[in-house]
């Protein structure tokens, strides 16, 4: 009986010592990894909120790009890409302020023969 009962204790401490090692790790990751791709907060600075906002705009309007290019091109085998983004974006009745990064306000990277969209902006590269 007294054994089961150090079994038990046993295992909620390992429990705690696990739940402390994620939420370490976690803390770790949030404070480390938060600025990457946001273009105005400094490495190892934490980012503003504006600043992740912006970028989320940024990767939000290359999710949109890149999800129009897939409908046209599941659309049909014979279509082509409009040649231009600024095409894409008209034919899909996308804003034109879409075309640019929000935070740079550089173009938007556009390879039609390949159906890729990136954004130009240094820091962006992995959205």
């Amino acid at each position: 009986m007294l054994r089961n009962n150090r079994g038990q204790a046993f295992m909620l401490i390992e429990i705690l010592v696990v739940a402390v090692i994620i939420g370490v790790a976690g803390f770790y990751m949030a404070r480390h990894y938060t600025t990457v791709g946001l273009g105005h907060a400094k490495p190892g600075e934490p980012p503003t909120v504006k600043d992740r906002a912006v970028g989320t705009d940024c990767a939000n309007n290359l999710r949109q790009f890149r999800f129009a290019i897939q409908l046209l091109q599941t659309g049909a085998d014979d279509v082509a890409l409009p040649p231009t983004l600024h095409e894409l974006a008209d034919k899909q009745g996308m804003s034109r302020s879409m075309e640019k990064c929000p935070i740079s306000g550089k173009e938007y990277g556009y390879d039609a023969a390949r159906g890729l969209v990136w954004c130009t902006t240094p820091g962006h590269e992995k959205f």
